[in-house]
């Protein structure tokens, strides 16, 4: 495509939920842990290779039945939700979290699939996961860990583009604060 010429009617969705088709045979229960698999379609959270948190499950969907997109779920992507957990503190609030399962977080796992940061523990076995906080925190507490051994190597094509892609969102929410703040005269144009 080329550079727009004149002003272009962009739809806007607010960022609270997010839909995604559900991957076949899969079924995701209402305020469950939701992933995206390896080819980009919701499954119930685990602690799997390839797979990538989505969000909290807003409903019940059933697609055992179904072929890969065929029922769509929909996911708050942001929010403080209450899971299970094991062997928690008070002194853990702030740490990022990783999907054990569809409703248990973990301080770590074998593949490391971030889904939050804890914002309260109600006790050993039950904290809030702050899904809003994702990004930023888990993906920094992620390259932090992983520096050492990445020091000698040069960045992965996915590293990079994990890193694009965080930019990016980082940017779409500082021009979303912008527009409101103009939309409020808060700032001029």
């Amino acid at each position: 495509m080329a550079a727009l010429t004149r002003d272009r009617n962009t739809p806007r969705k607010e960022g609270q939920i997010t839909a995604y088709g559900v991957a076949a045979g899969a079924k995701i229960f209402a305020g469950s842990l939701v992933c995206l698999n390896a080819a980009g379609y919701a499954a119930p959270a685990a602690d799997t290779a390839g797979f990538r948190f989505a969000g909290v499950a807003k409903q019940y969907v059933d697609n055992t039945a179904g072929a890969n997109g065929e029922q769509v779920i929909e996911v708050w992507v942001d929010g403080r939700f209450p899971f299970d957990a094991a062997a928690m503190a008070v002194t853990d609030i702030g740490i990022p979290v990783f999907v054990s399962d569809d409703q248990t977080v973990a301080k770590a796992t074998a593949n490391g699939v971030g889904c939050g940061i804890i914002a309260e523990v109600e006790s050993a076995t039950k904290v809030w996961l702050d899904i809003s906080r994702l990004r930023a925190q888990t993906q920094a507490s992620v390259a932090a860990a992983n520096a050492v051994a990445a020091a000698a190597s040069p960045p992965t094509k996915a590293e990079f583009d994990a890193v694009v892609t965080l930019v990016n969102e980082c940017k779409s929410v500082i021009n979303g604060l912008l527009n409101k703040l103009k939309a409020g005269s808060i700032i001029g144009s």
